[in-house]
């Protein structure tokens, strides 16, 4: 049974009783597999083009994608192959380099090249996944509480990510390098994942014997083929042009991939251990619908909406910090 984790039946904080703000319509059954591009997944995807969609660079890019996949489909989709593998990589922010700095730092090998570790604290051992194009040191004010509750935090850079290495980085790389954080440093008592974290976390613990204990999802996606097709309708390419790139990462490693065996909502339904999830009704990146859907299937998970503070304030609200340290701090049946 899902548990919330809800004092009040009023508005606390940010926190909302589910069952009493919630609009969403309700659907009979779960979909699995091949329903990746279900009604709801659809539904999210245009509401999170759609907010996008009028800015005048995103117009830009959209006309001149459309051409180029008119004209060209093997360029388009060698195009959005380099846009669905290549995070951006942006300046910390002033506190995180201060805890940077103050961190235990190191390097593990990483497919020819390295992955830039950190670690804080001493006590339980909590394993922070950052989302794309984020950073090991984004959840500095997580991962401040989580030192001054008397855990042990470790975070790291994927790949083409901060301080690490590489060029590209997509799922199957970010869960890989999941893994060989998890196996370098030893049992994790709780993963805790942000955004695509969360589907990266999943993925290494579905295809890697890793000893993990809790885990914590923060706003995540249902599907990674959600995240391809949310670009591709930024671009306004053709279905057949994102299949196309989808294929040139397939060539990228030794066998393909298998998109339609990265469903979050099936990998988490399979874990049986004590899960948190969290996402904000005004997430405007990964709508809130999607963590719906993964309640639905998780039915042993404890759940927490949240009102106001979008895709990346969760990391940082009180209330937040709060309910992952006490989830943390819970004693696991052996």
């Amino acid at each position: 049974m899902t548990t919330e984790h809800i004092p009040l039946a009023a508005k606390v904080g940010n926190f909302y009783p589910i069952d009493t703000t919630l609009s969403y319509r309700t659907h009979g059954g779960l979909m699995h597999g091949s329903a990746a591009s279900s009604a709801i997944d659809s539904a999210t995807s245009a509401k999170s083009t759609a907010q996008f969609a009028q800015k005048p660079l995103v117009k830009m890019a959209r006309l001149a994608m459309s051409a180029i996949d008119r004209v060209s489909p093997r360029l388009a989709a060698r195009l959005t192959y380099t846009l669905i593998s290549s995070p951006p990589r942006y300046r910390p922010q002033p506190g995180e380099v201060v805890l940077r700095a103050s961190a235990h730092q190191w390097k593990i090998p990483f497919q020819g090249g390295w992955l830039q570790c950190y670690r804080w604290g001493k006590g339980p051992l909590c394993l922070f996944v950052h989302c794309w194009g984020g950073r090991g040191t984004q959840a500095e004010v997580m991962i401040r509480h989580l030192i001054r509750s008397e855990f042990s935090v470790v975070s790291f850079d994927h790949p083409a990510h901060g301080l690490s290495s590489g060029t590209c980085a997509e799922m199957i790389r970010m869960s890989a390098a999941t893994a060989a954080v998890i196996q370098h440093v030893g049992p994790i008592d709780t993963l805790i994942g942000h955004s695509l974290g969360v589907a990266a976390a999943a993925i290494a613990l579905r295809d890697y014997e890793l000893d993990v204990k809790r885990f914590v999802s923060i706003s995540s996606l249902t599907h990674c083929t959600w995240f391809t097709e949310v670009i591709g309708d930024y671009l306004g390419i053709s279905r057949s042009t994102l299949a196309r790139a989808r294929r040139i990462v397939d060539d990228s490693y030794a066998r393909p991939v298998n998109w339609e065996t990265l469903s979050v909502v099936e990998m988490l339904a399979r874990l049986t251990m004590p899960m948190l999830l969290i996402h904000d009704l005004d997430d405007q990146e990964i709508p809130f619908e999607h963590s719906q859907k993964i309640r639905r299937a998780v039915r042993h998970a404890e759940f927490q909406s949240t009102a106001g503070l979008g895709h990346r304030r969760l990391l940082k609200d009180a209330g937040v910090l709060e309910l992952v340290t006490r989830f943390a701090g819970q004693k696991v049946a052996a």
